[in-house]
């Protein structure tokens, strides 16, 4: 747990509720970014350049997905710290929002890593090519019947 203080404007009780309630949101990743460095088991770590690796391979092995799903529970778990700092430690209103935006990144980030999976992402792309030339053989059709 982090040091806070409270020297001045103290956040309120309905100000930790605004932003507790933030983090319970449905979309409470909206607007926020990936964290550039995060600092994990004492090293920094350049977090937004790990979680577009993990996000553009083309074809995750097993254990690219492991490492993804081991790094978000690593995250989520320091993001729920900073929830629970914002819920009990008395802090200044400025140092909240600063503390919700690094954890909501930090979600955010989770999000990201959650979504890689043993797939052939070239699987998709065919997929939706197979969907066109289906969509243009109709067409066809429709233009012979006409």
């Amino acid at each position: 747990m982090t040091e806070y203080s409270c020297v001045k404007d103290c956040l309120t009780p309905e100000g930790r509720a605004k932003i507790l309630s933030r983090f319970h949101s449905l979309l409470f990743w909206v607007g926020e970014n990936v964290p550039d460095t995060e600092e994990l088991d004492g090293k920094k770590l350049p977090l937004r350049d790990v979680v577009f690796r993990f996000i553009t391979e083309m074809q995750p092995n097993e254990d690219t997905v492991r490492s993804a799903h081991e790094l978000a529970s690593a995250l989520e778990h320091k993001a729920r710290s900073l929830e629970k700092d914002l819920r009990l430690e008395p802090m200044e209103r400025e140092t909240a929002y600063r503390v919700m935006h690094e954890a909501l990144g930090l979600l955010r980030a989770v999000d990201e890593l959650r979504d890689v999976k043993l797939e052939d992402r070239n699987v998709k792309a065919r997929e939706l090519m197979s969907k066109v030339s289906d969509e243009k053989r109709w067409l066809n059709f429709l233009q012979k019947v006409k």
